[in-house]
């Protein structure tokens, strides 16, 4: 028998950008494409409506890997997912969420997740660089207009952009 995961990404609440309405459910994995100022680098998503959220909470997870994985890609793309995609899923989601802890708060920042009480942030994501003194999202519940001068700015993603050759 499969052991469950313990504990895993569930939607925190509503704050800041909640575009899904459903009451309970685990993360689904961050749809990252080369547009990471539209929200697909810096929000979460709802494996059941497919829509976007600002922040995650460390909740009890009674669910094995596979069926975390099967939550979020069957249908996903019109079809089921074979072996090998949900081996990827499921490899990606547990470096992606390795430091968790229950009951912290998250926001997801270009392929990491991060506690929303963080500061003085340098990491190297998929897409860019980033140095930054606080969490955004979290910052942005009080002024919205941070979000606009970074993750939610294509130019601060163009200009933190990591060349890949």
């Amino acid at each position: 028998m499969k052991s469950t995961v313990g504990v895993f990404l569930a939607k925190a609440n509503d704050n800041l950008i909640s575009h899904c309405n459903c009451q309970e459910t685990f993360n689904g994995a961050p749809a990252q494409m080369d547009c990471p100022w539209c929200g697909c680098g810096w929000l979460f998503i709802c494996p059941k409506c497919r829509k976007a959220f600002a922040f995650a909470r460390a909740v009890k997870c009674d669910l094995t890997w596979e069926q975390l994985a099967h939550r979020d890609l069957d249908g996903k793309y019109g079809q089921q997912p074979d072996e090998e995609e949900i081996e990827e899923w499921i490899d990606f989601m547990k470096m992606m969420t390795k430091e968790i802890e229950l009951g912290k708060e998250y926001a997801y920042i270009d392929s990491r997740v991060i506690k929303i009480d963080a500061k003085n942030l340098k990491f190297e994501g998929v897409h860019a660089w980033h140095d930054l003194p606080s969490v955004p999202q979290a910052d942005a519940i009080s002024d919205k207009q941070l979000l606009e001068q970074t993750l939610g700015s294509r130019h601060y993603w163009d200009q933190q952009r990591i060349n890949r050759q």
